[in-house]
């Protein structure tokens, strides 16, 4: 049977020369980036001294999981991107909290007397209203469980610590507390009372809010607005004893660990939660932007499961950071990631440097390898440039001897050791 013939009619198929990312999409190359390589290690290591352990939650969602998360289970977000599969109605994750709520009550840990700590950062994407879409890279961390108020201080506190830790001057945490559904309803009447015969003062927008979540006018970044805000009632007036008492032990624990805030009554974040609520800020220019923001996650996590399970933490947009270090000209300093420099010189001296690789790496010691670059002075700078306190040079003839020479690549100094004894070597030089 013979091949089958082309169509003589049918269109070329021309590929584009050259196919590059969706717009306002961007890749993280931690190799050739600094700030992305310095921006995810501070965050791991700091969720990790914290005990926060890694989460890693699907792109891809049920749509009514978001839809359950922002409260409004019959009406499609109109940021969301989502499609349909058979008969499957699918979303891209806007934000990772949706799925990290969902996993913890899937798993049925809520029915635990215990405390979960997790972390996460990942890529998320949503669209504005005018379909232009919006991905960002978001990071966070959440306690989930039965944990009390020191946990919660805790919690703010890796927040803290992760932000000051880039170099970022003069950062602000703003702390508040909003109470129980109960204390916002009494304040939200109180508000709705103070600014309605204002209301000519304020725009169209803070207008809606008063008519359905009224503390949300309190987001308003319009100078107007702002100036007749001033003078509402704050919520702490209207606090029950448990949520004074509790944002009393958070503030507290706060003053303990040295941690500086300021008491802002005002502050409700993007979307209104239950007790303490907080953000990190920092002036850019003229213009003062939210690194964090956190808070209790009772109600989203009872939308998305009907159960009731303790939720608390922050997130934030890596990307706005790693924009922010480049355009203050902030220093990302590449840690020193290998301990020793592997610079074998020659085909049999390279075959050597692999059982020497293998007997470095069993004894934990983290080796810098590259056997493509040729030649002593290359290979040396490469050292340098990692900044790796050893290089292991073997030539030839250190191969065919069983020797080796070790340079230490600050000074210069080096000597010959014999290959039984390299490794014991390299780890006294080391402190290990």
């Amino acid at each position: 049977m013979g091949r089958p013939r082309k169509n003589p009619h049918a269109a070329p198929t021309v590929l584009p020369k050259k196919i590059g990312q969706l717009p306002g999409f961007f890749d993280i190359n931690t190799s050739t980036d600094p700030y992305w390589e310095a921006l995810l290690k501070r965050f791991s290591k700091t969720a990790r001294v914290y005990g926060f352990s890694r989460v890693e939650t699907p792109l891809l969602e049920d749509s009514r999981l978001f839809q359950a998360y922002y409260g409004n289970p019959d009406v499609p977000l109109d940021s969301l991107l989502s499609f349909e599969h058979g008969a499957l109605a699918l979303g891209l994750r806007p934000s990772q909290l949706p799925g990290i709520l969902r996993n913890f009550h899937q798993q049925k840990l809520h029915e635990n007397p215990n405390i979960y700590k997790w972390h996460y950062s990942g890529f998320v994407a949503s669209k504005d209203l005018d379909g232009r879409l919006l991905p960002d890279f978001e990071y966070g961390c959440e306690i989930l469980g039965s944990f009390n108020h020191l946990n919660e201080a805790q919690v703010i506190a890796s927040a803290w610590e992760f932000l000051n830790s880039l170099g970022l001057e003069d950062l602000v945490l703003e702390i508040n507390n909003l109470g129980s559904l109960e204390c916002q309803e009494n304040y939200s009447r109180a508000l709705v009372d103070a600014l309605s015969p204002k209301k000519y003062e304020l725009c169209d927008e803070c207008n809606e809010k008063l008519a359905t979540k009224a503390l949300l006018v309190f987001a308003c970044q319009n100078l107007d607005c702002q100036s007749v805000l001033a003078e509402a009632p704050t919520v702490l007036d209207f606090l029950d004893q448990d949520s004074h008492k509790g944002f009393t032990s958070v503030l507290e624990a706060l003053d303990e660990m040295n941690i500086p805030y300021q008491l802002n009554a005002f502050y409700v974040g993007k979307s209104v939660c239950e007790r303490t609520n907080f953000t990190v800020k920092y002036k850019n220019k003229d213009q003062m932007l939210s690194l964090a923001q956190g808070g209790h996650h009772l109600s989203q996590a009872q939308n998305i499961s009907g159960k009731q399970f303790g939720a608390f933490g922050f997130y934030g947009s890596m990307n706005r950071l790693k924009n922010l270090m480049e355009e203050n000209s902030i220093e990302a300093t590449r840690q020193v990631l290998s301990e020793v420099c592997l610079v074998p010189l020659g085909e049999l001296a390279a075959k050597r440097s692999l059982r020497l690789f293998r007997d470095l790496t069993a004894e934990k010691i983290m080796v810098y390898d590259h056997f493509g670059l040729s030649g002593v002075k290359n290979q040396l700078k490469v050292a340098q440039e990692n900044k790796v306190p050893i290089a292991l040079i073997m030539g030839q003839k250190e191969a065919m001897d069983e020797m080796v020479i070790l340079r230490d690549v600050k000074s210069g100094m080096q000597e010959i050791i014999s290959y039984d004894k390299i490794v014991d070597e390299v780890k006294k030089r080391l402190g290990k």
